[in-house]
């Protein structure tokens, strides 16, 4: 590898965001790009641009990274560092937030996602989707915007097949691959002491993530989500039958750390739910989405709302029963053949609890269908590692 850098444009993705899943995306997918270049013989420096927050795990990357925050008014100044960026760039990643490539969430974060792909383009860099949730599209405008951006990409992943299918009827097919997500490349520690419990007789560790999206729906604004299930009574009664369970130890997992955001803040809601359950064990709040991934790693069942915790759990070989708020769950884990999940905007709350019942009193055969589900991840990942492979190659050849 010689010293001479390849500048690698992510777009919407952070190291100073909150939510450890955008984290866990940024991470993984430097990590995966940053193996391409260097075994290119180049040297991978990173410029992130996404949406600025206060929780900084930079030192998770292990490259040298750079951070530009998106908004609307950089976005309208060509001389703004952010445009300056993109120019800098040699290619750009775009991963969306994992999801935001999609007018579930409010329209104004939906067309700053929009403009900001446009302008990453226009600078001059090739433009790539990496894996990530493709749709739905409610509105007209929203689809044509899509299709517009997509016209104008190197190359679209899917990470499940209903977005895949999403790019096939939009006409997209020709430059869209199926994958799945970045990360279940995700580093983490193994629990040593694992793979010798008693999953069927305990004690066994149980972990709950409690999403303060759906916990606190009276203080969210502005998205599509409409669940038909009543979550606060659903956790409760999860919770209620977990801590009266002499062979389980319970703990409360957060995965959105946003302080400053009550309806976003994961720990705040654990917090209150620790006062009523006080046996349960509540971490401190994680320095970022490797050492997140590493506590669930420890566990042997886990259940929850954000989706990349739910990723942690099947890619560290731990049941899970996802809790699932939109398609980008049931897509994902439903191309994996992993059948436990939930989806709370279809479910009602006998049938989500009955299965969690189910996966409870089973565990070791879930864990086993964790296991198979996550090897098959690992194999549909190697389409986009070798496309990494190539394009960077070529890229480096192209600037001999």
């Amino acid at each position: 590898m010689t010293d001479k850098p390849l500048h690698i444009g992510l777009l919407w993705h952070s190291f100073l965001n909150e939510n450890l899943g955008v984290g866990a995306l940024s991470v993984a997918n430097a990590n995966l790009i940053g193996a391409a270049v260097e075994k290119a013989g180049r040297r991978p420096v990173f410029h992130l641009t996404g949406a600025r927050g206060a929780f900084d795990y930079s030192h998770e990357i292990a490259f040298e990274n750079h951070y530009e925050n998106v908004g609307y008014k950089a976005l309208a100044n060509p001389f703004s560092n952010l445009h300056r960026t993109f120019r800098r760039c040699d290619i750009v990643f775009d991963i969306g937030g994992g999801d935001s490539f999609s007018d579930i969430y409010a329209a104004r974060r939906y067309w700053l996602i929009i403009a900001s792909k446009i302008a990453a383009k226009l600078a001059g860099p090739a433009l790539v989707l990496s894996p990530q949730t493709i749709g739905p599209y409610y509105s007209a405008p929203a689809r044509s915007a899509a299709v517009g951006v997509m016209n104008m990409t190197d190359q679209i992943f899917a990470r499940d097949e209903p977005s895949f299918k999403i790019l096939k009827d939009l006409g997209q097919g020709h430059r869209s691959s199926l994958t799945t997500d970045v990360a279940f490349a995700l580093p983490f520690q193994a629990a040593p002491d694992k793979e010798g419990r008693d999953l069927a007789n305990g004690p066994i560790k149980v972990g709950i993530n409690v999403s303060a999206l759906m916990y606190r729906r009276d203080l969210a604004t502005g998205d599509r989500i409409k669940l038909t299930v009543d979550y606060p009574v659903l956790i409760d009664r999860i919770l209620e039958r977990l801590s009266s369970d002499p062979r389980v130890e319970l703990h409360l997992v957060p995965h959105v750390l946003a302080a400053a955001t009550p309806y976003e803040d994961d720990y705040a809601v654990s917090e209150v739910l620790k006062e009523r359950y006080p046996d349960a064990k509540l971490p401190a709040r994680f320095s970022g989405p490797s050492e997140a991934k590493s506590y669930i790693a420890n566990l042997d069942l886990f259940a929850g709302s954000r989706m990349h915790a739910t990723i942690a759990a099947l890619s560290s070989g731990t049941a899970v029963v996802p809790l699932g708020y939109s398609r980008k769950f049931s897509g994902l884990f439903g191309s994996l053949g992993y059948d436990w999940n939930s989806d709370l905007t279809s479910d009602d709350d006998e049938t989500v609890y009955a299965r969690f019942e189910a996966a409870l009193n089973d565990v070791p055969a879930i864990r086993s269908e964790a296991v198979a589900a996550n090897a098959e991840a690992q194999r549909r990942l190697k389409a986009y590692t070798t496309f990494l492979d190539q394009k960077i190659a070529e890229r480096v050849a192209a600037d001999a």
